[in-house]
């Protein structure tokens, strides 16, 4: 066996080794060697041993590890060839996919070209169809446009056929009417007809003034007997309350006649009253005067009660000081009583009067 590489082992073709003991007779003898018996010592022939099987089985790696290489290198060389055919391929391959990009892409432009041309065409057959509907109607218009024309021109015609009597009657007026009856003009048919339209408008004017003057009389006449009852019912309660006016006139009358005659009767009495009530007043004035302070009001800007208790609070202040100047309580008491029983005789005088007076 002959290995590539670096290592390179030529062996010679090597006869069988047999040993000695064997007994049967074999046909090739003559390939056959006789080897001696071994007569080396165990250990010896144990590392003799060894040491040729280690060499045996690191030849037999190196081999196989060349092997292994040379399979390698040709399954390298056939991936390469394989990568390249690859290459080549996916180089066509990207060809072809460009040519049939430029086809699709061509096709996409040409599909987009027909959409472009067919939506124009819908567009345009949109709009003809458009434009024949709006032709159609304006057709239809024309033609409901022309049948009323006609039915008009028809309906003047006999309207000119009926009004031609009333033209004629018309001329026959301006022939009978006098020269001066319209103003000069060249058309006196017409003035005549304008003439009548104005005297037909101040007719219907006049008529329509009639009509509302009615309306507003009426409404006045209604306002007239809603104004008549509503004075009778004024009326009667003007009568009612001047009754009970004239009848409180007459009760008043009487108690004035009655208060003439009692105050005739007591006129002295009255004025004797008035002139104790004055005094009195004028009396109470001094007193106050002699008993108010400094910074107290004047008698003619105080009220007669609170004149009245001004005194009293200052016959109270002189009570007290008598009181503590006299020990004889007795007489300052009687003194007291006495002055308090002259006070309230003259407030009950003073308050008679004012009754009487009132």
């Amino acid at each position: 066996m002959a290995a590539s590489g670096p290592y390179r082992l030529d062996l010679e073709q090597q006869k069988r080794n047999v040993f000695v003991t064997q007994l049967n007779d074999r046909d090739d003898e003559d390939e056959i060697s006789a080897f001696p018996v071994v007569k080396e010592s165990g250990d010896k022939l144990i590392e003799t041993g060894i040491n040729t099987l280690q060499k045996t089985l690191l030849l037999k790696k190196d081999v196989e590890v060349e092997k292994v290489q040379a399979d390698l290198e040709e399954k390298r060389y056939e991936f390469k060839k394989r990568m390249e055919a690859c290459s080549q391929r996916q180089i066509h391959v990207q060809k072809k996919q460009q040519q049939m990009k430029d086809r699709v892409s061509k096709f996409e432009k040409f599909i987009q070209e027909n959409e472009a041309k067919r939506r124009r065409a819908l567009q345009k057959y949109q709009q003809e169809v458009r434009l024949r509907i709006q032709k159609t109607s304006e057709f239809d218009l024309l033609l409901k446009q022309l049948e009323d024309l006609k039915a008009r021109h028809r309906f003047l015609k006999e309207q000119l056929v009926q009004y031609k009597k009333y033209e004629e009657y018309l001329l026959r007026v301006i022939d009978a009417m006098p020269e001066d009856y319209l103003p000069s003009s060249e058309d006196k048919l017409k003035g005549l007809m304008m003439r009548h339209r104005t005297l037909s408008e101040s007719n219907k004017d006049l008529v329509n003034n009639l009509v509302a003057m009615e309306d507003e009389l009426e409404h006045l006449k209604l306002k007239l007997d809603e104004m008549s009852q509503d004075h009778n019912k004024q009326k009667v309660s003007i009568n009612s309350q001047l009754a009970r006016l004239q009848e409180n006139q007459e009760t008043k009358t009487d108690s004035n006649q009655e208060k003439e005659l009692n105050f005739a009767l007591t006129k002295g009495d009255l004025r004797k009253r008035r002139t104790e009530y004055g005094v009195i007043l004028m009396a109470i004035d001094n007193i106050y005067e002699k008993c108010r302070k400094v910074i107290e009001l004047p008698a003619e800007k105080m009220e007669l009660d609170d004149k009245l208790h001004r005194i009293k609070d200052h016959l109270n202040d002189r009570q007290d000081v008598a009181r503590m100047a006299h020990p004889d309580s007795s007489f300052v008491g009687s003194q007291a009583v006495e002055s308090h029983k002259e006070s309230r005789k003259g407030k009950k005088r003073v308050t008679l009067v004012i009754n009487e007076a009132s």
